[in-house]
């Protein structure tokens, strides 16, 4: 069963991509063009969600699709990602698994790796964290590698600080600046 947060991240992602969301069986075509606002999903989409996830979840669809959002809120649909685009899509969850049109099959030039992919919304905090992670990681790999070659000095405890002093410094800029 798909969750409430990957069908709206899978409809998020797509309206990055340009996508409307079909509202009614007139046809009305939403469009956003501003979905994310700092770390979170914008007034105007989550505003959109509401309205598609819950009133108009029997007509509302992405364009491109034939999947409406109550469909895709349903047991039997999971949310996965495409091994063409990697962006989000929605795949039956019960038996054997059916080709699901991707929505960007009516995108020319797509996926176009030299453009940022769409995204759901990063704190900045836990990226950062995440990165830092990353970092005393490869510290500690290379530190090994490098204690096989007696030639070289590391200080494990002098890796380990700076990177905690550098986690601690962009921690510290990041709230001062969510704070203005």
């Amino acid at each position: 069963m798909a969750s409430r947060t990957l069908v709206k991240n899978y409809v998020a992602q797509w309206m990055q991509m340009g996508k409307t969301v079909s509202l009614s069986a007139e046809d009305e075509q939403v469009h956003i063009y501003k979905i994310l606002q700092g770390e979170k999903y914008s007034p105007s989409f989550n505003k959109l969600w509401d309205e598609i996830s819950t009133i108009k979840a029997e007509e509302a669809y992405l364009s491109g699709t034939d999947q409406t959002i109550s469909d895709l809120l349903d047991n039997k649909w999971e949310i996965i990602a495409c091994a063409r685009c990697n962006l989000l899509i929605p795949s039956v969850d019960i038996g054997p698994r059916t080709p699901v049109c991707c929505p960007c099959d009516d995108l020319q030039n797509h996926p176009n790796l030299d453009l940022v992919a769409p995204h759901v919304p990063v704190t900045l905090a836990s990226h950062i964290d995440d990165l830092c992670d990353r970092l005393a990681l490869k510290s500690e790999t290379q530190a090994t590698h490098e204690a096989s070659h007696d030639d070289t000095y590391t200080s494990d405890e002098e890796n380990t600080q700076a990177i905690h002093n550098l986690r601690s410094s962009i921690l510290k800029l990041v709230k001062s600046n969510q704070s203005v």
